[in-house]
């Protein structure tokens, strides 16, 4: 028998929402919100057992490789294991009990948009690999990736597990397939502010919605266009085009959600918008919108103040939430413990 624990951070989008779908770079963020996975793994063939905290929930998936995924916390588990499967076929001998904690991602029950899902899945699949031995980060983030594509049946790009897996301030790219992930860090002198809309956003469906559009909108050549400065920007160290990038983002994802009749820029998140804006920072929805989170890029902590303040004055909720350099870790336990790290 073997005992594995993992933790995977969340995640916000700093520019690149849609955009990452039709290749142009995502910048995304590891924020200090994790999922915790608890998994027992012993030898011999039988079902897989996850319980969620977060969900109160607990499921028993008799035929792991043939039962339906489902959904929430077991539906991410169930996920993981197909793929870490198809990594390391060994697993296929085990059987896991695995307890699922998201509490982190959910406020009064609703969830904040802070990429659970993410979270989750890298976080066992990083628990059942190392319950075999294998501790790749590069493996994990591609069992990851391709159990997160399995999750939400091919939707999204797989910016937000990059993220929980490799921690930290990211450039994404995902082109014909192929992903190209860099590490990247803010310019000197800004730093991030996450609101809640107080509304939580129901992705899958909005991608799906943004899938089945017969016609690439207007509004995404421009959405890409700037999201390609935002990613210059970082690289450069550029804080001023950043705003810029940022600011234009929030319109531009308003302009996409009224080509499209996806209603990603919602009144609260239109609120947040403004609200941070009359205070002078740059803000904008982060992720596919419909509720859910934004964010605020403020350059000194007087204006930090301010936009909290405007914000609560909106009805937004200013999140503890900060930037973590930590991704996806684990610990595994056997008849003596000891400690492996990832990577």
């Amino acid at each position: 028998m073997r005992r594995v624990t993992a933790s995977a951070p969340g995640k916000l989008f700093l520019v690149g929402e849609y955009a990452v779908l039709a290749g142009a770079p995502a910048l995304v963020a590891a924020v200090d919100r994790r999922a915790h996975v608890r998994a027992v793994l012993e030898p011999g063939a039988g079902p897989l057992e996850v319980e969620s905290l977060a969900e109160g929930t607990r499921r028993v998936i008799h035929d792991p490789e043939r039962d339906a995924l489902g959904g929430g916390d077991a539906g991410a588990v169930l996920a993981a294991l197909r793929s870490a499967r198809t990594a390391a076929p060994s697993l296929a001998a085990m059987r896991a009990r695995v307890v699922v904690d998201t509490r982190a991602f959910l406020a009064d029950g609703q969830k904040l948009g802070l990429g659970r899902s993410a979270a989750t899945v890298a976080a066992a699949v990083a628990a059942l690999l190392a319950g075999v031995g294998r501790q790749d980060r590069g493996e994990i983030l591609q069992a990851a990736l391709a159990a997160h594509a399995l999750f939400q049946e091919g939707r999204g790009s797989g910016a937000d597990v990059a993220a929980a897996v490799r921690g930290g301030v990211l450039e994404f790219r995902r082109e014909r397939g192929e992903v190209t992930v860099r590490a990247r860090v803010l310019p000197r002198g800004l730093h991030l502010l996450v609101g809640w809309s107080g509304e939580s956003g129901a992705t899958g469906p909005m991608l799906q919605r943004f899938a089945d559009g017969a016609s690439r909108p207007r509004a995404l050549r421009d959405l890409s266009a700037a999201a390609e400065r935002a990613a210059a920007a970082v690289e450069r160290g550029d804080g001023a085009a950043l705003l810029d990038a940022v600011a234009s983002t929030a319109e531009l994802l308003a302009r996409l959600g009224d080509e499209t009749g996806i209603p990603i820029v919602t009144p609260a998140l239109a609120r947040l918008v403004a609200a941070a804006r009359r205070v002078g920072a740059a803000a904008k929805p982060s992720g596919a919108g419909g509720g859910d989170c934004g964010i605020a890029l403020v350059t000194s902590a007087a204006q930090a103040d301010a936009v909290a303040a405007a914000w609560r004055g909106e009805g937004i909720v200013p999140l503890p939430v900060a930037i973590v350099a930590e991704g996806v870790g684990h610990e595994a336990h056997e008849e003596v413990a000891h400690e492996v790290s990832v990577g």
